[in-house]
């Protein structure tokens, strides 16, 4: 045990376990193999009231068992919590032959631990009257998390695997995500400018002895690590590096994985248009390989620039173009730490607010509360702009347009519905599983045909000036899309060959506990030209109940009708795997179809961040 300061302590297993003192109480950083345990009664500590764990990785909390069985509470970076709780599920899961996914999940822990809370990005976690900052860190790991506090004067940095030395790192196989890729080492400038920034007195590692001097330290490692992705890589513009770029005097880009736009008005005030990802590789290391862990991390970027360089004050307002999670990862960081409005296209609102009952893609897990629903053709005055928002679907049907007059330019905000086609000319964008329908492309196409905007600020690469002819190649492009489709399906209906969920369980998950009671609905969407009937029957695991298990609903073409149903979830329901799935047993028009729909009931609700401590009642449909 090696004293630092007067409450500071630091105790070398497995990884360098930090103590902070108060009286008798301490709080432990990081656990190691849980020895320190032993050795806290010769600082007349008695009680442990917390370990919080800078990241997943075995050394750091190879021990919380032992934790566990002192009803000692652990806290964990929010990203990584299934490391921690579900590894029954990760091990189950991961990939081990044809290994392309090289991150360093392996050192994960071979048996669950019970934690008590997650360390949310950005929050303050406090403590007998100190402070710990939780500054996302990642690059050792995915989910890594430095812990900043003020501690006997001094401003202390935890910086878990963050830096060994100065200028110096413990692993470097750590460092690679995708195989042959630099993301590990792209967050890695991320990481350690962001933690420059906080001004440290003094930085803790995990492994390594602590130091002082902490701006040089870092901003060293910075160097070498920027110096070596471009002899690598071929990346001198790391994804820290991506800045905003003025288009017109009041209209700035960002050109990260999706684009953000922004507004400014004279006074200072911003409207954002998206806010998502820095860069495309900081997206892609959490979409392309499934592990249990996966949960894409929302990271602050380019706000600073943005003040300081571009005259903004304060953001005022973001409006997402559509639902996806790389546009609007970002926006609840907005609105929980800059207060920001969210607005959005209406039949978006219950997405954002409750996005546990849909299954589309690239749904944004977080749940955000939404300001205000704004509706077809509504025109709304912000600042000194006036925009006006349409539906554009085909890309996916919860997708809008905006259309305004920016410095004397006719702009619109397309989302991703507009794209250019290499060697000229635009398309329009379509992923079926996002709700797309037989008429979608067309209505797009129209609508841009018939405004005309001269300046397209799309949801990926431009913007592009457009002209009337180049409208007309756009909207004849939507019209060829739709004649395709209808060449390749089999049903005379077309909808039947592109709409899936016509027939739907709400929530599509439901999180639950045992003896829980949950508020369903079942969702039968005509997509005929004639009246139609679904009678149906829900197919549930051994002691489940329904009240009513099955109906009979007849809906008007193009019309949704409603079915509420109250499932009970037995109390001797086991909680071994986290998701249980129910059907729904399905007749259309006297013609029998099987288990058409499914819900997957979330059985461990306590580890359900997703739903964010939101209503999880089903809202009423539009």
């Amino acid at each position: 045990m090696e004293k630092i300061s007067e409450n500071l302590y630091l105790f070398e297993d497995t990884c360098n376990v930090y103590i902070v003192k108060a009286g008798d109480r301490a709080v432990l950083i990081d656990f190691g193999s849980g020895k320190v345990l032993d050795e806290l009664a010769h600082l007349g500590i008695s009680q442990v009231d917390w370990i919080l764990h800078t990241h997943h990785h075995r050394d750091q909390c190879q021990g919380d068992a032992i934790a566990n069985e002192r009803n000692i509470p652990i806290a964990v970076p929010a990203q990584e919590r299934p490391y921690f709780d579900e590894v029954e599920v990760f091990w189950g899961s991961r990939q081990i032959y044809d290994i392309y996914n090289v991150r360093q999940t392996f050192f994960t822990l071979t048996q669950s631990v019970r934690t008590s809370r997650v360390l949310e990005d950005y929050e303050t976690f406090e403590w007998e009257g100190h402070r710990f900052f939780v500054q996302p860190t990642p690059g050792h790991s995915l989910g890594h998390t430095a812990l900043i506090a003020e501690i006997d004067g001094q401003k202390v940095g935890f910086s878990g695997d963050l830096i060994a030395a100065p200028g110096k790192v413990q692993t470097l196989y750590d460092l690679q995500y995708a195989y042959a890729q630099g993301d590990g080492c792209d967050y890695m400038v991320y990481s350690l400018s962001k933690m420059r920034n906080h001004h440290t007195d003094l930085l803790c590692p995990s492994h390594g002895r602590p130091f002082g001097e902490t701006a040089d330290a870092l901003q060293s490692l910075e160097s070498k690590f920027r110096s070596y992705l471009e002899h690598r890589f071929n990346i001198n513009t790391p994804s820290l590096d991506v800045a905003p770029r003025s288009i017109l005097p009041h209209l700035v880009q960002i050109p990260g994985c999706s684009n953000t736009w922004i507004v400014i008005s004279d006074s200072g005030k911003a409207l954002f248009i998206d806010y998502g990802s820095p860069s495309r590789t900081f997206l892609y290391s959490f979409e392309v390989f499934f592990e249990a862990g996966n949960r894409l991390r929302p990271l602050e970027h380019n706000l600073d620039i943005l003040r300081d360089s571009f005259g903004m004050k304060q953001i005022d307002l973001a409006l997402p173009s559509h639902y996806h999670d790389d546009h609007v990862n970002g926006l609840p960081y907005l609105q929980q730490h800059h207060d920001t409005k969210i607005w959005c296209f209406e039949n978006m609102v219950d997405i954002l607010e409750h996005p546990h009952g849909y299954k589309l893609g690239c749904t944004f897990p977080t749940p955000m509360k939404v300001d205000r629903g704004l509706g077809q053709g509504e025109t709304f005055q912000w600042e000194e702009f006036e925009f006006q928002v349409f539906h554009t679907p085909g890309h996916a049907d919860y997708h809008m347009g905006m259309f305004g007059e920016i410095d004397g330019t006719r702009v619109a905000f397309s989302g991703d519905e507009v794209g250019a086609v290499e060697g000229g000319g635009y398309k329009s964008n379509n992923i079926w599983r996002n709700h797309v329908h037989a008429n979608s492309h067309e209505i797009t196409g129209k609508l841009y045909l018939e405004h005309q905007p001269e300046l397209v600020c799309p949801g990926h690469n431009g913007p592009w000036e457009i002209g009337p002819e180049e409208w007309e190649v756009y909207h004849d492009w939507c019209l060829t899309e739709q004649t395709h489709w209808r060449g390749l399906a089999a049903p005379e209906n077309l909808e039947e060959a592109l709409y899936p969920d016509h027939v739907f369980l709400y929530p599509y998950q439901p999180p639950a506990a045992p003896g829980e009671k949950v508020r369903m609905q079942v969702w039968f969407e005509n997509i005929t030209s004639e009246q139609s009937t679904l009678e149906y029957e829900l197919v549930l695991p051994e002691g489940w109940e329904a009240q009513p298990d099955r109906g009979t609903v007849t809906a008007e073409p193009g019309k949704k009708e409603i079915v509420d149903f109250l499932l009970s979830v037995p109390e001797d329901q086991s909680v071994a795997y986290r998701r249980q799935p129910i059907a729904l047993d399905a007749t259309l028009d006297g013609v029998y179809r099987g288990q058409l729909a499914e819900a997957v009931v979330d059985m461990r609700p306590d580890l359900d961040w997703d739903t964010g401590g939101m209503d999880r009642r089903p809202s009423a449909a539009d």
